[in-house]
């Protein structure tokens, strides 16, 4: 891991992971490199470079899957809303469209309320037997 993305994954970084939910990239990388080398080192030293070239490829391929089954990769980034999940995705528009129901929901009942209240009188004088 260089100096590099360690600065940029303690500043920069914190605030990607804040704003999106994602890993940052600066992060991702030095998981990256860090699992190269614990390959590296868990293959001993009879191994062959094709051998940790190919277990150190698919030991990444396999972090990038995960986080992008979890919505966690930084090519998925987006800003994300509590509750509702990252603007733009079909979760989230069906996260809203429920929200915007139950809000019509409610401001209808406190429709009913109001007008009850303000115009009852009026109309069970209006509706009442003579």
């Amino acid at each position: 891991m260089s100096w590099y993305d360690t600065v940029l994954s303690n500043t920069v970084g914190v605030a990607f992971r804040a704003a999106t939910g994602n890993v940052d990239p600066w992060t991702l990388q030095a998981q990256k490199d860090q699992i190269a080398a614990d390959t590296k080192q868990a293959l001993g030293p009879d191994a062959t470079d094709a051998e940790i070239a190919t277990a150190q490829v698919k030991a990444q391929t396999e972090v990038d899957s995960y986080l992008r089954k979890n919505d966690a990769h930084p090519d998925q980034a987006g800003v994300r809303l509590p509750g509702l999940g990252v603007i733009g995705t079909p979760e989230f528009l069906a996260h809203l469209e429920k929200v915007v129901y139950v809000l019509i929901a409610i401001g209808g009942i406190a429709g009913v309320f109001y007008f009850s209240q303000r115009y009852g009188s009026t109309l069970k004088k209006t509706f009442a037997k003579r």
